[in-house]
């Protein structure tokens, strides 16, 4: 018994010094980086920070409401310590560790009741020293997170005993519940052991466990994924696929494509790992391991078939990889061991040396792949703090918005959205505008490389825009240069209306009136009735409009530069327009009108009649399979779909964060009615008003809004 406790207390020690030493590591490696967070890492940063903020109002709403995709357990934990202690990275990485240590730990445990104590510290080791889990510790990511999670849920389904231990049960629903709160693809890895462990159900009392342990983790999961049961389905489908078309990925089912993951598996978890990992398939199967294999194979199958592909989804695999290297280790003869234990401890020291710090640097030439995926420290600085404290002094402290134009990784939207929140600066930062700047500030633009192919037009086309745009770029001049780390230079510009043509305001006016004629082109056609006023002052030489009123008899309208955008018919129709901003120069010199700003712009008075308004809702994305009746002051729509049929009576209200809001009623689902509790997580999906506001670059209102069963009518009053 004592020489059984002191081989156990030495693998944990052994355990506990790979992990020490992992911790070590990557403290040195985060007190040499300085690189900007990247994308989704500056994105979760970001998220961390605002978790922060809600935790410390106890805003338990808005924790719940913030994302559409990333659910807040790792998010708000590293928000939590950020409270504790203020430091936003090492908070951040410091919750990426603790997951490490439990996916170190899980896998040991795991690995040590399959195959012995042997087999727990070389999975332990292996998946310790894997590249991709090496690179996941020194990022802020979920993957190492839900690869920990998945490991903790697979060692709760061996325990269980096909659901007779109670205690283990409502241990797997809680894990169940967490998991799901770290990220949604946690069903992707889990639900094939869980049926595993399922179909070994052979009394009453086992399918009650079973059914307890899915109560507790649906929940505690469910007041996040409530809200989104109906949006996350299509969002996930769409990153799946044509998000992935768009972005260069090939078809899921050609050569290419399904050799990704096999082919970049010893980069993702190391070569000699990964031979062992062949031998523990084959003693896997041998010994009727079969929840390894389950936790395995339909996942693999599954990732294989998505168009988007990335070593990211395949992480949380690695726990399992690391069980069966484990496996396959214990099962090497004895002579073997010795010389493959050496082995194994070598690769993984070089493994997370180029990982980590980029030393050595090799490849592996017969699959064309590299040995690690490197991420060494970054001591360049992208000079988002200079650029930010431009952008406060200009501004001298009030909002305003910021367009960044690049999309590269290291100078994107998302690492200066993240940097101001931190800092506590009240600038709004957006992507790289599309046909003219309205509602920008400032922009900040950058030379040479501009992000991925699939983005990178849109910054081309603005730099060349300024570049053989005099009036353009004499609105928004340069109020500052940075050279960069790359050898580009980013540019900082402002928006100045200080001056404007020298000619008298009657003028001006004539040529912003001949402007908006000429633009309506984009917005409206078949225009019948058209009357423009205009009300102004001497300002309208800097291109300021008190106010401008549009109105038309009838007009086709929408988005007419885009050739698949909705389209409505609208009579009586009348816009204004208060404080207007538009360039003086192409207004005056071109005729053109290049809108700025605008203080507000409303829908005073519209009529769309019941035929037209159900001809513009089956132009809609989503609802082209919808009908709609008007009825007095609501609207009866019904839904086909996929599913069971959506029905609803349906209003709409004022609102003061958007242009309207939408009041659903009597929803039923396949014909049965829906508490009103459920009501919301039903609906949110079909309501365009949630994303509106956010959406338009200016203020939008309408006005009373009136609906009866020939016409939908837009009033002047509030």
């Amino acid at each position: 018994m004592r020489l059984a406790q002191s081989w156990r207390g030495r693998e944990a020690a052994q355990v506990c010094a790979i992990l020490a030493a992992l911790v070590a590591l990557a403290a040195v490696w985060l007190a040499l980086d300085r690189r900007p967070p990247e994308w989704d890492h500056a994105n979760h940063l970001e998220r961390a920070v605002i978790c922060a903020q809600d935790l410390a109002r106890g805003d338990l709403h808005a924790v719940l409401e913030r994302s559409s995709f990333y659910p807040p357990l790792v998010l708000c934990a590293a928000g939590l310590v950020y409270r504790l202690a203020p430091s936003d990275v090492a908070a951040a990485q410091a919750v990426v560790l603790a997951f490490l240590a439990l996916g170190v730990g899980a896998v040991y445990v795991l690995a040590r009741g399959l195959g012995g104590a042997t087999a727990g510290v070389v999975a332990a080791l292996v998946f310790a020293t894997a590249p991709f889990v090496v690179f996941g510790s020194l990022h802020f990511q979920l993957d190492l997170p839900l690869a920990s999670m998945v490991a903790l849920i697979l060692i709760v389904l061996l325990r269980i005993e096909a659901f007779e231990h109670r205690g283990w049960s409502v241990a797997a629903g809680i894990v169940l519940g967490l998991g799901m709160l770290t990220k949604p693809s946690f069903a992707v890895y889990v639900l094939a052991p869980l049926a595993l462990a399922a179909a070994r159900i052979r009394s009453r009392r086992a399918v009650t466990n079973l059914i307890l342990a899915l109560l507790i983790g649906g929940a505690l999961s469910l007041p996040w994924y409530g809200p989104r049961a109906f949006s996350l389905v299509p969002e996930i489908t769409s990153r799946s696929f044509r998000q992935a078309a768009e972005s260069g990925h090939p078809h899921p089912l050609t050569a290419g494509a399904l050799t990704l993951y096999p082919r970049w598996f010893p980069t993702q978890f190391g070569f000699v790992a990964g031979l062992l990992v062949l031998l523990g398939l084959g003693v896997a199967a041998r010994r009727r391991h079969w929840l390894l294999l389950a936790a395995l194979l339909p996942a693999l199958t599954l990732l294989e078939l998505l168009q988007n592909k990335n070593l990211r989804y395949t992480l949380p695999l690695l726990p399992v990889a690391a069980v069966l290297a484990g496996l396959g280790f214990s099962a090497l003869p004895g002579r073997l061991k010795a010389g493959a234990g050496g082995l194994l401890l070598v690769a993984g020291v070089m493994q997370v040396s180029a990982t980590a710090f980029g030393v050595p640097h090799i490849s592996l030439p017969v699959v064309d792949v590299p040995f690690v995926v490197a991420t060494p420290p970054v001591r360049d600085d992208w000079r988002q703090r200079e650029i930010l404290a431009l952008l406060a002094r200009d501004s001298r402290g009030a909002p305003a918005t910021v367009s960044v134009v690049p999309n590269y990784a290291l100078f994107s939207t998302s690492n200066f959205r993240y940097y101001a929140l931190r800092d506590g600066l009240p600038l709004k930062f957006v992507r790289a505008w599309d046909g003219e700047p309205v509602g920008i500030a400032y922009m900040v633009l950058k030379s040479g490389e501009q992000g991925p192919p699939w983005t990178a037009e849109r910054p081309r086309r603005i730099a060349e825009r300024l570049a053989t745009d005099p009036h353009l770029a004499r609105v928004f001049p340069v109020i500052g240069t940075f050279p960069l780390p790359d050898g580009s230079t980013a540019t900082v510009r402002a928006r100045r209306l200080d001056d404007g043509p020298t000619v008298a305001p009657a003028a001006m006016a004539r040529a912003v009136e001949s402007a908006i004629r000429a633009r309506l082109s984009d917005v409206a056609r078949d225009v019948e009735g058209l009357e423009i006023r205009l009300t102004h002052d001497n300002a309208i030489r800097r291109g300021r409009i008190a106010r401008v009123e549009l109105r038309a008899a009838t007009a086709t309208v929408g988005d007419l530069t885009r050739p698949n955008a909705a389209r409505a018919r609208v009579r009586d129709l009348q816009i204004g327009i208060d404080d207007l901003l538009v360039n003086p120069g192409s207004a005056y010199a071109e005729r053109r009108l290049d809108p700025l700003d605008a203080g507000r712009v409303r829908i005073e008075r519209a009529t769309i009649l019941a035929a037209d308004f159900s001809a513009f809702l089956h132009q809609l994305k989503g609802l082209r399979n919808a009908s709609v009746t008007l009825e007095r002051d609501a609207l009866a729509l019904a839904v086909a779909q996929a599913g069971p049929d959506l029905t609803a009576r349906v209003r709409l209200v004022p609102a003061s964060d958007r242009p309207f809001a939408i009041a659903f009623e009597r929803v039923r689902v396949g014909g049965v009615p829906l508490p009103g509790l459920l009501v919301d997580w039903v609906v949110r999906g079909y309501d365009p008003s949630l994303g509106l506001a956010s959406r338009l670059p200016v203020r939008l209102e309408v006005g009373r809004v009136e609906i009866t069963p020939e016409a939908i009518r837009v009033a002047g009053g509030p």
